[in-house]
Parts: C-alpha cells; sequence; structure tokens
C-alpha cells in the first residue's frame, strides 16, 4: 500500500516510518524546519509539508491508500495556544479534507487518552477529533488511536519516562509528586505492532472508530519510577513528595485493549521488559562514548 505518515520526523512517527516502510511505499510527512535525522538510511519519500501547495500536489500524484497522522504539539516549550490549535487541530483537518477528496481508504489519527480538562494539547487533540466525527466521511475508514503514554530507547527527552530514565542513569537526584497517579505505560515496539494491526484490518473496523491502544496495566507513577532506579543499578535519591500534586491531575488511564485483542493483537513487553529494553539501547549508546 502507499501509506503517508505526518510528523515523521517524531518519536512515533519514525518509528512507524522504519517499520511499515519494510512492507509498503512510506511517505514521510514534515516540517522543511525538522530534523530527518530519526529516519536516515530508511527507505521513504520525505516530503515537506510546509511549501505552498505541496500537501495536495503530493495527494493527487501518489493517492494514498492510508494517511497515518501522527503530528502533534504538546505544548511542553511554552508554544502558544494557536500554535497548538493549528498543529492539533488545523493541520489534521486539512490532512482529513485531502484523505476524503483523493478517495483513501483510511485516516489513522494519533489521538490522547488524556480528557480534555488536563492541558491544551489533550484539548486541541480532543476537539479535532469530535470535529472529525461531527464532519465524517463514510466512504473512508477514521481510525483514533487513544494513545497512552508510550516510551523507548531515543524518545523525546521532556517525556516523563525519559526524565526519569536519564536522570537515574547521571545519577541525578529526582524531585516528585507522590507518585500515586496510575498510569498505562507502553513499550513503542508494541505501540508500532498495534498500528500494524490496525492497517492489516482496516476492513473489520467501524467507519468512525476509537481504539485504545495502552498496555492494559496501569502501575503508579511510583511504581515506574522504583522499577527504573532498579534496573538502572541507579544511585540516584528519589524525592517523593517533593513536588505538589497538580490540581486537575488525572489519577488514574488505563487502555481497554479488548478491541486490539479482537484484532489479533497482544502487548510483547511488560513494564520491566520495556525499561530493560530501553536501558540496553541507553547504555550501548552511551558505551560508544
Amino acid at each position: 500500500m502507499i501509506i503517508f505518515i505526518s510528523g515523521a520526523s517524531g518519536y512515533l512517527g519514525s518509528q512507524l516510518v522504519k517499520t511499515l516502510s519494510e512492507e509498503h511505499q512510506v511517505f514521510a510527512l514534515m516540517r522543511s524546519t525538522s530534523s530527518k535525522s530519526r529516519i536516515e538510511g530508511v527507505y521513504a519519500d520525505v516530503i515537506y509539508v510546509d511549501e505552498n501547495n505541496v500537501l495536495e500536489k503530493t495527494f493527487a500524484q501518489h493517492q494514498p491508500d492510508i494517511v497515518i497522522n501522527t503530528a502533534a504539539l504538546y505544548g511542553r516549550k511554552g508554544e502558544s495556544f494557536s500554535a497548538l490549535i493549528n498543529a492539533n487541530i488545523d493541520f489534521p483537518t486539512q490532512l482529513l479534507a485531502l484523505t476524503g477528496k483523493y478517495n483513501c481508504k483510511a485516516f489513522i489519527h494519533t489521538g490522547t487518552s488524556l480528557p480534555d480538562c488536563i492541558s491544551p494539547y489533550a484539548l486541541t487533540k480532543n476537539t479535532f477529533v469530535k470535529l472529525a466525527q461531527f464532519n465524517s466521511d463514510s466512504s473512508i475508514k477514521f481510525v483514533n488511536v487513544a494513545l497512552e503514554h508510550f516510551y523507548g530507547p531515543d524518545d523525546d527527552s521532556s517525556k516523563f519516562t525519559s526524565y526519569v530514565i536519564n536522570a537515574c542513569l547521571s545519577g541525578d537526584k529526582l524531585a516528585l509528586t507522590d507518585g500515586l497517579q496510575q498510569r498505562d505505560f507502553i513499550f513503542i515496539d508494541d505501540v508500532v505492532a498495534a498500528y500494524k494491526v490496525l492497517i492489516e484490518n482496516i476492513a473489520k473496523l467501524d467507519t468512525f472508530e476509537t481504539v485504545p491502544v495502552g498496555s492494559g496495566v496501569a502501575p503508579t507513577v511510583r511504581e515506574l519510577v522504583e522499577m527504573i532506579h532498579t534496573c538502572s543499578l541507579s544511585k540516584s535519591s528519589l524525592e517523593f513528595g517533593a513536588v505538589a500534586m497538580r490540581e486537575n491531575e488525572l489519577m488514574y488511564s488505563c487502555a481497554d485493549i479488548c478491541r486490539l485483542k479482537q484484532l489479533g493483537w497482544q502487548p510483547a513487553y511488560s513494564l520491566e521488559a520495556g525499561i530493560k529494553a530501553t536501558l540496553t539501547v541507553k547504555w550501548a549508546a552511551f558505551n560508544r562514548f
């Protein structure tokens, strides 16, 4: 199949480009200011979508079967609300419109499991899905991936799991909340495998469907941190309770993975196995220097 993947310079997007390009013709959509380092050496066509009219020209020329949107702006660096709207609502709306115009089979959107009230990121992500449902085109499949907290080697350092792993490896002190929040942490390889299963089973999915993607298990944040600390043989000081809990903190989030299991997917990594796999890659990279 011909597959367009937006946000291809990001961690999830680049991993999907690497894996899906082994079986399909993949076009990696990204901004011209984004780095291609994560997909260097991968057999995929890179399209810079911020150049005038290039996005529609690419759709018209290559007629994709499936469009996967992984583009996102989290707001972790103080980006404006208008920037979040542009990245999380306006851009995917443009992609979806072209998906319908050029008769693609499916639009797979990377959404979030977080409720609107948690952050502007969650609000804008969820708003796009609501708008897409309101204007749904029955001729194409719309799949909203309600993604839990994914992690793995080479993930962004701003992510919580990356922050904890890097701090533990460096021996830095970690000031944390009580860590009683329960979260579903899923290893990147399991996330990519879930997308592959969705692609392979597009015909079995509803016209508009939200599919939760996670491990199906929700340890506490404290349990995650302590496991990383143990597996990394860290000497870091873990100061639980040193940071106050946010007012609107979400205390429980866990994916119901029944739908994915119906389609033949099972997570291959436990939390411990995923952390150890991440650490193995990080240790190997560290030993090269």
